[in-house]
């Protein structure tokens, strides 16, 4: 396993696996195989997704001549948090490259899997928005007077604003200490 790239320091990563020497894999025996390498380079508070690249070969009706091209086959971008059991989480991208590898084949393409080219795994930093106290707003905002900013001291802006809109006080909004 390689990391191949790695961009804004670190915020995003690729990984790649390839398949071992000799061996000759089909794609779900092989996504078992790297299934343990792949589960240590997941990390927590990233979204991650894999890529099964493969080579794919279809026969030409009119020549009779073989045609191997490589394909992509994707999962689905996934965030992993603390709570998050990896172990089912790679199960189910795994599921999702197998399905989508499967569609390709099924929708009259006459492509037959080949080969693997290799599995690369993207993580990105996921970095959920999260509240916080009173901010003033820019002037040029604030000028317009279209904006409620209602001053408070704890980390439950949501609540207040939302206590805010059920209940609108009639003027002097920004005086007023909650």
């Amino acid at each position: 396993m390689e990391e191949k790239q790695s961009s804004f320091k670190g915020f995003t990563i690729q990984f790649t696996l390839e398949p071992s020497g000799e061996t000759t894999y089909d794609p779900k025996s092989f996504l078992t195989a790297v299934k343990r390498k792949a589960l240590a380079k997941i990390q927590t508070q990233t979204k991650v997704k894999i890529i099964l690249r493969a080579k794919m070969e279809k026969t030409d009706l009119e020549t009779s001549q073989s045609l191997v091209e490589e394909h992509q086959f994707r999962s689905k971008n996934e965030i992993v948090l603390e709570t998050t059991n990896k172990n089912e989480l790679l199960s189910l991208l795994a599921e999702q490259v197998l399905e989508d590898l499967a569609k390709f084949q099924m929708n009259e393409s006459g492509w037959t899997f080949h080969s693997i080219v290799p599995l690369d795994i993207h993580t990105v930093g996921y970095e959920p928005l999260n509240g916080s106290s009173w901010v003033p707003l820019p002037k040029f905002l604030a000028s317009k007077k279209a904006i409620i900013n209602m001053k408070n001291t704890d980390n439950q802006c949501f609540k207040w604003c939302i206590a805010r809109a059920l209940n609108p006080a009639k003027r002097e909004i920004e005086k007023k200490q909650i």
